[in-house]
């Protein structure tokens, strides 16, 4: 019963979140196969602040967002949801070869959320002006290979994603290089990452169609795009079961992604401070 409240809270959770860009990345992917049925999980809250690359939406937006954290595993298969970073989020997979520090995984996992002319895909209800017109972008589900290498006190992983969903069947490639640093009873994680999306998910997320154009916003059509991505994540026990936590992240889109005329810049920053219950 604790399980299925805790899944469906955070498929709840999923579907609630505003539009971000493309940033989904894990700074600490340490799951390995276990010996039959595993899972831990932890919950709690924080404080956010972050400006949009939409048009038209605040430039600056803050609020309270859930902090949840659950690890499920069966042998090779593994779920994995993780909002404590400000790059996580929801992972499916199965682990083809762990041995020698290398791993090779099928993964399946949301990469772009979906967005529409109120900003919001789910509880947006008043539709922005500069946005006026445009049709609903859909979340996806992609679908490939993860390649990752464990070290001592580091992780690096390369991933090709092809989306299943039909949303825009295109294919996502990314790479993340990330370190663990423990200092006293501190914790810190730094990462950095690399990810290009293909002219059919470029296009279908930030292109402008015949039927969405207009004067202020003419027919986009754009090509193959990338973005880069820094994450700073720290962590402080201060007890047994409660975690402090604060974390930063930054994306930069290329050209493609940044000239689309429902783009209003070219980075995007985010930041939150919290509270973490581990059980």
């Amino acid at each position: 019963m604790r399980a299925c409240s805790a899944l469906l809270f955070i498929y709840l959770c999923i579907f609630s979140t505003s539009s971000q860009a493309s940033n989904r990345y894990y700074a600490d992917n340490t799951l390995e196969p276990s010996q039959g049925f595993a899972w831990d999980w932890g919950i709690g809250a924080g404080y956010y602040a972050e400006d949009s690359y939409l048009v038209g939406m605040d430039s600056y937006n803050d609020g309270f967002e859930p902090d949840i954290h659950l690890a499920v595993s069966y042998e090779k298969f593994y779920l994995d949801y993780d909002q404590s970073q400000l790059s996580g989020g929801l992972s499916l997979g199965y682990s083809i070869i762990d041995k020698f520090e290398w791993g090779l995984d099928i993964v399946g996992t949301n990469v772009q959320s979906g967005f529409d002319e109120t900003g919001l895909t789910f509880y947006g209800d008043d539709v922005i002006a500069e946005l006026e017109g445009i049709k609903r972008r859909n979340y996806d589900f992609d679908v490939g290979l993860r390649l990752s290498r464990r070290f001592e006190n580091s992780h690096i992983s390369f991933e090709y994603l092809h989306d299943v969903s039909g949303t825009h069947n295109g294919w996502v490639m990314n790479s993340f290089f990330s370190q663990i640093i423990p200092w006293r009873n501190w914790e810190f994680r730094s990462g950095v990452g690399l990810s290009a999306y293909s002219s059919d998910f470029t296009n279908y997320y930030f292109g402008i169609s015949q039927p969405e154009s207009r004067a202020d916003r003419p027919l986009y059509i754009p090509d193959t795009s990338y973005s880069l991505i820094f994450e700073f994540h720290a962590e402080y026990p201060l007890n047994q079961h409660w975690v402090f936590l604060t974390g930063w992240l930054s994306t930069w889109f290329s050209n493609d992604i940044h000239q689309s005329p429902i783009i209003s810049q070219e980075y995007q920053h985010k930041a939150k401070v919290g509270l973490r219950y581990v059980f």
